[in-house]
């Protein structure tokens, strides 16, 4: 049976009277605990949780609102399930902010079931994006700016060179393979199980020189085909998670030339790197794990900047191919800005194209150095001609001459001019212009990507592009908080589905800590605190209820009998 109360019902009876002081309250009231509580506890997806369980038979679920919460901030905090099911029981602040009674427990089997739930639905994706709308509705977000920049995060593995990952993948499947077939496992030879003794945790990790590495390797690799080919036929074995990733590991890392084994020079980065973990991909510059594209505002006029846009990746996707899936996000949440301030790496011309096509400008600096690199800063660009945007046609070089002929091809967008030789011969701009001499005529040839990208190298080197891009470095002080104060570096799970719900949560978290510091929000959760109070109160003695609801008719004699004050022990007492 389906279990969910809604957040915003009255209570008669406080259950934390007498647990908190004035002050305890108040600093309750200015932080997360009662920002969720009186704000968002509401939007937790209870339906979509709803939908595992019977609304008519079996055993009664846990309060929905209040374990999807308990799932966010277990996450968010980066506790893991036994911290987060010890908090549950002695963190009255917790439940407070959970808005259940402080006998209320929770399984550690619950919790694990529902944080299942919740990777296999994602529904920590739909947490964070009503969260965030909430908040932004609240604060009157201006989102019309925004700010865009990725951030590695490692999941919880160890970190495997190439002969390592072989050997131990090798390992990992002779484990196995001793427990369950011990048979086959004594049949292997001697000197092959020796080489992999569970005793042994160096696993050729004592090769000092670069020839020595390589043989370890090409032996582990030796030995990981040896084992494939030996069990290939045996479906019971070749059917282990064990077998399969060894299977994977030997096709990404290695190759078979003429009945020989040859360890790949390059792999890529879309490779396991442990199979711990084996949706963890590799980077170049910041290592193997998984990578998150944050989109924050960044305008003036907002109290807190929250962050709006959360898509998390394996790590070897370039930052290049994430505008278009944050631009979609953005323009489904309803955030979408009109300028979008980005490093190098996201600002191509073809994503400045598809942004503009949607009505956002990317900021940000072209990629890559213009023709003949920055050796000249006074050189002139295809940019100093004079274009005719509706024509696609050249008008004037420079010095104000008049191309003797303009051609241009529609298909590949590319512009050829031939100017007068005669005016190039004597030009005094000769020497800085990018017009060639070849073959007895003066010619110059650009596509209109090579046009916008020098107007654009143009622009960014004055003091108005430099005073709209400064923005941008806001948002690395903002990956260096989720790292270094919710630990988003390093993370305490391994696999795609605990990783993706873990991150989702931890920025959900953030927004959270930024709104609860706004006097907006603070003013919101008082008023909702005030609206929850206990509907009968008095100043002095604290909170006097009514035990018979409706006795105005009685006497004041008789109220006086069964009026009860709920004293600060717990206890109920005549007045």
């Amino acid at each position: 049976m389906i279990r969910k109360t809604n957040p915003r019902q009255k209570r008669l009876f406080d259950p934390f009277q007498g647990l908190f002081t004035t002050a305890d309250l108040t600093i309750l009231a200015n932080g997360w605990q009662g920002l969720l509580r009186h704000v968002l506890l509401e939007l937790m997806p209870v339906d979509q949780l709803a939908r595992h369980f019977s609304p008519v038979a079996g055993a009664p679920t846990k309060e929905l609102h209040s374990t999807a919460a308990l799932v966010l901030i277990a996450d968010f905090f980066g506790w893991t399930n036994h911290e987060t099911i010890e908090n549950f029981r002695f963190r009255f602040d917790l439940k407070f902010a959970l808005n259940v009674d402080p006998g209320y427990e929770i399984s550690l089997r619950s919790l694990e079931r529902y944080q299942k739930l919740f990777r296999d639905d994602d529904l920590a994706a739909a947490t964070m994006a009503s969260v965030t709308a909430k908040l932004a509705e609240v604060l009157d977000i201006d989102v019309q700016r925004q700010r865009l920049d990725s951030t590695h995060v490692s999941s919880h593995m160890a970190r495997f060179g190439r002969t390592r990952l072989l050997a131990v993948t090798t390992r990992r499947f002779l484990t196995q393979l001793q427990r369950h077939e011990n048979a086959d496992f004594d049949a292997l030879p001697e000197d092959f199980r020796a080489r992999y003794a569970l005793g042994d945790a160096r696993l050729f990790a004592d090769s000092a020189t670069p020839a020595g590495r390589d043989k370890s390797r090409q032996q582990a690799a030796e030995d990981m085909r040896y084992l494939i080919d030996r069990f290939a036929d045996r479906e019971p074995i070749a059917r282990r998670t064990t077998y399969k990733n060894m299977v994977a590991v030997f096709g990404q890392q290695c190759e078979v030339v003429e009945q020989k084994v040859r360890v790949r020079t390059l792999t890529g980065g879309d490779r396991i790197q442990n199979t711990s973990d084996p949706d963890a991909t590799f980077d170049g510059h910041k290592g193997p794990g998984y990578q998150v594209q944050i989109s924050e505002t960044c305008s003036d006029r907002n109290d807190v900047q929250l962050i709006t846009t959360v898509i998390p990746q394996t790590a070897c996707e370039h930052d290049s191919d994430a505008v278009v899936p944050v631009l979609d996000q953005l323009e489904n949440s309803g955030f979408m800005p009109r300028e979008l301030l980005a490093d190098t790496a996201y600002a191509g011309d073809q994503n400045v194209q598809a942004a503009e096509a949607r009505g956002v400008e990317l900021i940000g600096p072209v990629p890559g150095r213009g023709p003949g690199g920055e050796c000249d800063p006074e050189a002139l660009t295809v940019d100093d001609f004079a274009y005719d945007e509706t024509t696609g046609m050249v008008d004037a070089c420079p010095a104000g001459v008049m191309p003797a002929k303009c051609e241009r091809e529609a298909a590949t967008a590319k512009t050829r001019i031939e100017m007068p030789a005669s005016a190039c011969t004597s030009c005094p701009l000769l020497a800085k212009c990018p017009v060639r001499h070849r073959k007895g005529v003066y010619v110059l040839e650009f596509t209109d990507r090579q046009r916008r990208a020098a107007g654009r190298r143009v622009e960014q080197k004055t003091d108005v592009f430099r005073d709209r891009y400064r923005m941008r470095s806001g948002i690395e002080s903002t990956n260096s908080g989720l790292k270094n104060r919710l630990r988003m570096g390093r993370l305490r799970v391994r696999g795609r589905g605990s990783v993706f719900r873990i991150v989702q949560h931890k920025i959900a978290g953030w927004n959270i800590l930024r709104a609860a510091a706004s006097v907006k929000v603070r003013a919101l959760v008082a008023e909702r605190m005030a609206a929850m109070s206990p509907w009968f109160e008095d100043g002095q003695n604290g909170h006097v209820f009514d035990w018979i609801i409706g006795l105005k008719a009685v006497s004041d004699v008789a109220r006086s009998v069964i009026r009860m004050d709920w004293s600060k022990t717990g206890r109920l007492r005549a007045s």
